[in-house]
């Protein structure tokens, strides 16, 4: 037999995938009525990671033992899959509102609870539709919120329906957005996009509006006057008139006597001149004398 060559076999480790931590951000919740922006958030992080075949079902959980020759033999797989599959689940537990997190109590899988939030909110019943336009319908700018804030509610509204199958066409969501509107505020507005010959965009209805707001805000802060004005700042600093008392400034005038230890009287208004204690203090506005005949006498 020809001289053999040797063949040696060398066996490559199995060195185990990297686990991936998934870290969403804190203000991702998942609530009765944000499911597609909170799903499209989701996705973009998942897939970004190379991470979105573990819920779109693409990529299933291995067996956990392999039987061959009748002995049993753990999956070599299995485990990373596993950890992985787990580290996946307890992110999106993470990123879903208190109310919400018992809906998926049960779910075995990261791919099991995607599917079951998807039913819940993406499921194009009867009733989910009614509600949404519904919503859609009754939605109103109140004067405290912003019109980004307004328009943000009604596009939400507007996604959600058409992820349900109900997509509504650009004239009709300009309609439920200026009906929204206070119509006298925004009548320049309204007008024009009544006038015009095709249906406007979202995004040029939404920046229209804006504009609008800031012209508003700017002619508030134009007519809005800078100072008091005089008269009320002088009627809001003047002293009510005092009445004509015997408590007068030094003088000739009747004085009450200064304080002592005596107990005090009540006075009674003597003139300094004739010690009438029924002297008249009328005073004359012409020669701003008081009617003494004593005091005319010494003047």
């Amino acid at each position: 037999m020809a001289n053999e060559i040797p063949i040696t076999v060398t066996s490559i480790p199995n060195t185990p995938t990297s686990i991936t931590l998934v870290n969403f951000p804190s203000s991702l919740k998942l609530t009765s009525s944000n499911y597609l922006s909170w799903k499209t958030q989701v996705e973009a992080i998942l897939q970004g990671l190379d991470l979105y075949k573990f819920i779109d079902g693409s990529y299933p959980s291995p067996p956990p033992a392999l039987k061959a020759d009748g002995s049993t033999t753990p999956h070599a797989d299995f485990s990373k899959w596993y950890r992985q599959d787990r580290l996946l689940f307890g992110a999106l537990v993470g990123t879903l509102s208190t109310p919400i997190v018992s809906l998926i109590n049960q779910a075995a899988s990261s791919s099991e609870a995607w599917t079951i939030l998807a039913k819940t909110y993406a499921s194009p019943t009867r009733g989910h539709i009614k509600q949404l336009q519904h919503r859609l319908k009754q939605l109103t700018k109140t004067p405290s919120q912003s019109i980004t804030d307004f328009m943000h509610a009604a596009k939400e509204l507007i996604d959600q329906l058409a992820t349900l199958g109900k997509t509504l066409d650009a004239e009709d969501v300009s309609d439920i957005i200026l009906n929204g509107l206070d119509q006298k505020t925004y009548k320049p507005i309204i007008d024009a996009i009544h006038a015009r010959d095709s249906p406007i965009l979202f995004h040029e209805l939404h920046e229209k509006l804006i504009n609008h707001e800031l012209s508003l805000a700017q002619h508030q802060i134009d007519t809005k006057p800078l100072h008091q004005p005089l008269t009320a700042f002088a009627a809001h600093h003047r002293q009510p008139p005092k009445p004509w008392s015997n408590r007068t400034s030094a003088g000739l005038l009747p004085t009450p006597s200064s304080p002592s230890n005596n107990p005090t009287k009540p006075f009674l208004g003597k003139c300094q001149w004739c010690f009438n204690k029924e002297l008249d203090m009328f005073v004359d506005r012409n020669d701003s004398f008081p009617s003494c005949t004593g005091w005319r006498k010494h003047f």
